[in-house]
């Protein structure tokens, strides 16, 4: 008999929702007869959805839950009984192993330790064999890449607690280019990661620009009293709808062409570019890719990684850049090292 499945709802992913079934859970077995309020208000959800998950705990794990009028409150009508957790499946112990190594990708942070510490709490409610699977599963996936670059724990408490209180705030940025932090007093909307490394959207105080700060180059951050007002017009979609790799410009956006001869033509079909791109395929086995883009700057770092090659065929900006930094990387790599 297959392993019972806990409802998959619109409201969170599945480990939210498993996590949460064994919170409820827990507080059942207390006997304190929790109301739906008590519970919704304790995992941070709605009245709602705790209803749907009793009702999957009825329904699908068996669970003797009744409401009590009385005391308005729920309770287990059998002594003893607990969810048990060898309801994960294998695909769902698989899924859970996945998603506790992509902690990986917040390492820098507090956040990191922060879920390690949920995941642990989850693995503490498995049986020992499960646990077992677990940690022999957990081999089978690796995220790999660069090193995160660390952020202080302050520094980040300060961003989280400005951006969900909506208060602004003052930080010290440094620009590489001027060689020097400055002041600056910001509304912090967003947090953005791309490859482990952490970026801020801010709105500037004349309102009219948002801003995209690498949290690494923060050197002083401080909350204020000052609340702002959140722009309703404002989405992350939008701001970065004609960035390129989570990269933020202005302006107009204007068509790139890049070009990959035959030999290298799977790199336009191997991994997409942009979200709304097209790739013309020619005769000769060659192919060209079409996006927009007004963050041309990250469009020419991608094509020097690809080493020689991609060819930029428009716009003619973008063509110059690529050539411009190319031959600078051949004058730095001309003869022999230290020469």
């Amino acid at each position: 008999m297959p392993a019972p499945q806990i409802y998959r709802g619109p409201e969170g992913d599945y480990l939210s929702r498993w996590k949460r079934i064994h919170r409820i859970d827990a507080l059942l077995r207390e006997g304190g007869y929790p109301s739906a309020a008590r519970l919704a208000k304790d995992c941070g959800v709605s009245a709602k959805s705790i209803y749907r998950d009793i009702e999957a705990m009825r329904s699908e794990l068996g669970a003797p839950i009744d409401y009590d009028s009385s005391r308005k409150g729920f309770h287990y009508t059998e002594a003893g009984f607990q969810i048990p957790a060898t309801a994960l499946s294998e695909r769902d112990l698989f899924a859970l192993m996945v998603t506790e190594n992509a902690v990986l990708q917040y390492e820098g942070t507090p956040l990191a330790d922060e879920l390690r510490g949920a995941f642990d709490r989850v693995l503490g409610t498995l049986p020992k064999d499960l646990r077992a699977k677990h940690e022999l599963a957990a081999q089978a996936v690796h995220f790999a890449g660069l090193p995160a670059t660390p952020i202080p724990t302050r520094t980040w408490s300060e961003l989280v607690d400005s951006i969900l209180a909506r208060r602004k705030l003052d930080i010290e940025y440094f620009t590489p280019t001027k060689g020097r932090a400055e002041a600056r007093r910001i509304d912090p909307y967003l947090l953005v990661v791309r490859d482990r490394e952490w970026f801020l959207v801010g709105r500037t105080q004349n309102g009219r620009h948002y801003a995209l700060f690498y949290v690494p180059r923060i050197r002083r951050v401080a909350r204020t009293d000052e609340p702002y007002e959140v722009d309703p017009s404002f989405s992350a979609h939008t701001y970065f709808e004609h960035g390129f790799n989570a990269m933020h410009g202005q302006g107009k956006p204007e068509t790139v062409e890049l070009f990959f001869a035959a030999e290298h033509a799977h790199i336009a079909d191997e991994r997409a570019w942009a979200k709304k791109q097209s790739v013309r395929k020619h005769r000769d086995g060659s192919a060209t890719l079409t996006f927009l883009s007004n963050t041309l700057f990250e469009v020419a770092r991608q094509v020097l990684r690809y080493g020689g090659t991609v060819e930029v065929r428009k716009p003619a900006s973008l063509r110059a850049d690529v050539r411009e930094q190319s031959e600078r990387l051949a004058r730095l790599h001309r003869g022999d090292a230290g020469g």
